[in-house]
């Protein structure tokens, strides 16, 4: 099911993207643009501008798809710019929590962050390392597009919700980063117990 939805969100995208784009920008550049984008979002949630910061996210979230499609679309893939991609991805996943980190240092939701953090990297790491020792099956749900999903939908839901009462405004924010603190760190178990019924 999620392989058929990224599927047709891929060949929309193929679709929507001017062939200009193809010819004037890097597929390496937008990678670029998109961690700036997140570095963006990480300085809008420091400041507890969470809807502004989901906003900005999922434009970032957007950049990092079309990267891809026009490196396909041109035929500038290369193993280099495969490991560009994947190295910023890292730095901008560590960019979008650290703002919640910082914004929540005095708080108990501090010791959750780490946690959500620690989950997000186990889970491309142990991936990415069952992968050097053999095949492996790519499972559970918090791969990255799920995690900035989950992390948009809260932030942009701080705001319907600060038209009920302003102190529920950060509830959803609180809701999702729970949640992705404890599947994060699920799923990461989930894969290492998968590889090692795959690897033994």
């Amino acid at each position: 099911m999620r392989k058929n939805l990224l599927n047709i969100y891929y060949i929309l995208i193929e679709r929507l993207i001017s062939p200009r784009l193809h010819t004037y920008f890097s597929p390496n550049v937008v990678s670029l643009v998109a961690l700036g984008v997140s570095f963006a979002a990480c300085m809008l949630y420091i400041n507890g501008c969470f809807f502004a910061g989901g906003v900005v996210l999922l434009f970032s979230g957007f950049l990092d798809t079309i990267d891809g499609t026009i490196a396909r679309l041109t035929k500038r893939s290369t193993r280099f710019g495969a490991l560009l991609d994947s190295v910023l991805d890292r730095y901008s996943d560590f960019f979008i929590l650290a703002g919640f980190l910082i914004y929540y240092r005095y708080q108990w939701m501090f010791f959750v962050i780490i946690l959500a953090i620690l989950g997000s990297f186990m889970v491309s790491y142990v991936k990415a390392r069952a992968e050097t020792l053999g095949k492996t099956r790519v499972l559970g749900l918090m791969q990255r597009p799920e995690r900035i999903l989950l992390i948009v939908t809260g932030s942009l839901l701080t705001l319907p919700a600060s038209w009920y009462d302003s102190s529920y405004q950060e509830i959803p924010i609180i809701v999702v980063l729970c949640l992705l603190s404890l599947l994060t760190n699920t799923t990461a178990l989930h894969r290492f117990w998968a590889a090692k019924h795959d690897l033994l």
